[in-house]
């Protein structure tokens, strides 16, 4: 079922990538534009447009910025959602909001799954966790969609190395996540949408990522392999444990998501390798397929 979708965060990756996908069904809204921590602008917006699903993309996803504005950050990534929630709930309209990967980070060797109980390690996740349980505590017509590693859009990890133009990079072989490529991801946040609106029974969690679960080293040799095959030139990939990198922020080992349940809803898993093997993905300007 198509569905007119209201996205909040619309100027983020993940906001572009939905417009782009969804055309004119999807109305993105940038943060100026409908800021998600002023809540009577949050209900009369959707007062006025009555979109059929509503979409938070909005995020301080910047995992420092959790500890350098934590206050701005509280109020983004863990207030607000309650509020865009309680507005949906007052309207009738289903609500996915975006969530992360970083919700865990407890020791494992298994890919997270929704039933597994959140572990962060870090304010950015503690911050993330809160806001799933203001919005679940608050909308029985909510879903909240873990995702990671969003790649694809010229925007991403690799395509920052790639920009870097260094001859050497070091990449941890100790991270193990679910690389996710973002149009692919698009569309089933809009196929979810849709059932949302068709009024399906959905889970109140789904892990929305790509498989099967990498270490950041092999997903980023993975695409240089691609791009050394279409001829293009790319720096020397050095492995590397993530206890080099320093840093303030802890970041979890292991915060692979287990998206079998997801793959059952529509019918099969998003594969980060096909996307991977498309050298023309990682250019400055990305078009999607």
């Amino acid at each position: 079922m198509r569905s007119n979708v209201l996205v909040t965060g619309g100027s983020g990756r993940l906001g572009r990538a939905l417009s782009r996908a969804g055309g004119a069904r999807v109305r993105g809204f940038s943060s100026r534009e409908l800021d998600i921590t002023d809540a009577a602008a949050i209900r009369s917006a959707l007062d006025r447009l009555r979109p059929d699903v509503v979409i938070n993309a909005a995020a301080l996803s910047v995992v420092q910025d959790s500890d350098t504005a934590p206050e701005r950050a509280r109020a983004v990534n863990a207030e607000a959602p309650g509020d865009v929630a309680r507005a949906c709930t007052a309207l009738g309209i289903p609500l996915i909001h975006i969530s992360t990967d970083y919700v865990f980070g407890a020791e494992t060797e298994l890919p997270w799954r929704e039933s597994d109980p959140v572990s962060p390690v870090n304010n950015y996740g503690r911050l993330k966790a809160k806001g799933e349980r203001n919005v679940l505590s608050a909308c029985d017509r909510a879903c909240i969609a873990r995702v990671a590693w969003l790649f694809g859009d010229g925007e991403d990890f690799i395509a920052s190395l790639l920009r870097s133009e260094a001859e050497t990079v070091r990449v941890a072989y100790d991270q193990i996540g679910s690389p996710t490529p973002i149009f692919p991801l698009a569309e089933r946040l809009l196929a979810l949408a849709g059932r949302m609106s068709a009024g399906d029974a959905i889970p109140k969690v789904l892990h929305i990522a790509g498989s099967p679960p990498v270490s950041r080293a092999d997903w980023v040799a993975a695409a240089f392999d691609a791009l050394h095959r279409a001829g293009r030139k790319t720096p020397r990939l050095v492995r590397v444990p993530m206890a080099e990198f320093g840093g303030t922020v802890r970041r979890p080992h292991y915060s692979a998501l287990d998206c079998s349940l997801a793959a059952e809803l529509f019918g099969g898993e998003i594969d980060w390798r096909i996307a991977a093997a498309r050298p023309e993905l990682f250019a400055d300007r990305v078009v999607p397929a």
